[in-house]
């Protein structure tokens, strides 16, 4: 995905309008969508293709996709859980946890469908050649990149949380280059401080890997890599199972890429841990 800060002036002023009105683009005419946004049609012809798009319909099923992702208000959300039958269900209506697991699989269904391989492989070289990685995240966003951590810890002695150990993000940020790498993950409600703070990497030069769940995000205007995730749920809460299984993936590409030094790496974690009897024997 073309980072916005790459685009012309002219193309930016036409992406600032997808953005902030995708039920537009996704609904009306391309000539109706020019004279709404006041550019000419092959602007936003032009902008499509630099969005990685074949044509501008592919731009338009882009947006269709999001009108689908519209977050509701969580309170409302909440009283629509309630209307569901609990258990596995009765009077003929499926119940919540059925509702769910449903909910989730679609959500994994439309990752796969939708996943760029290209830009997967390219943030995994990006997260494989860094000469460190700084993983950001508030609110569950911090919850899943420290499980990201927590796996990348097995393999790698260069990936760190930023503020992890009482440590300053101001810090981990500042020391940050070209030759590095950041990861975070933020669904709505969007954190404040990974916003600024993923803007402030940016300027770095530091390869940027975002995953989220808008187009309408803050994070995906300044990502090198940025990838949009399905969580609707019936949950009052966004779903988090696409954005793991996403990151799951990304992990294995990471350490085959890093080949038998990480295997090594683990191989020697896993016997450490049995030395000082960290797992349960039976």
């Amino acid at each position: 995905m073309t980072r916005m800060d790459e685009l012309s002036p002219k193309l930016r002023s036409a992406a600032e309008f997808v953005v902030a009105h995708p039920d537009e683009v996704a609904t009306r005419t391309l000539r109706q969508v020019a004279k709404a946004a006041k550019l000419t049609p092959p602007t936003l012809s032009r902008l499509a293709r630099a969005l990685d798009c074949d044509t501008y319909e592919d731009l338009r099923e882009i947006c269709r996709g999001e009108l689908k992702r519209r977050n509701r208000v969580l309170a409302d959300k909440a009283q629509e859980l309630l209307q569901l039958s609990s258990g596995n269900g009765q009077a003929g209506k499926p119940g919540v946890f059925l509702v769910q697991a449903r909910s989730a699989m679609e959500n994994v269904q439309e990752l796969m469908e939708t996943i760029e391989l290209d830009r997967l492989r390219a943030a995994a070289d990006a997260l494989a050649n860094a000469r460190k990685v700084v993983l950001l995240g508030a609110t569950s966003g911090l919850a899943m990149v420290s499980y990201f951590r927590c796996m990348a810890s097995m393999a790698f002695d260069n990936w760190r949380v930023a503020g992890a150990d009482g440590a300053f993000w101001a810090t981990e940020i500042a020391k940050l280059g070209p030759e590095d790498a950041v990861f975070f993950v933020s669904l709505r409600p969007y954190a404040d401080q990974p916003v600024r703070a993923a803007q402030i990497a940016a300027e770095t030069g530091a390869q940027i890997i975002a995953v989220t769940d808008s187009l309408k995000s803050p994070h995906a205007r300044v990502a090198t890599h940025c990838f949009i995730v399905e969580t609707q749920s019936p949950q009052f809460f966004p779903s988090h199972v696409a954005p793991l299984v996403l990151i799951e993936g990304l992990m294995g590409m990471v350490v085959r890429r890093a080949g038998k030094q990480a295997a090594a790496r683990i191989q020697s974690s896993e016997s450490t841990g049995h030395v000082l009897q960290e797992y349960w024997v039976t």
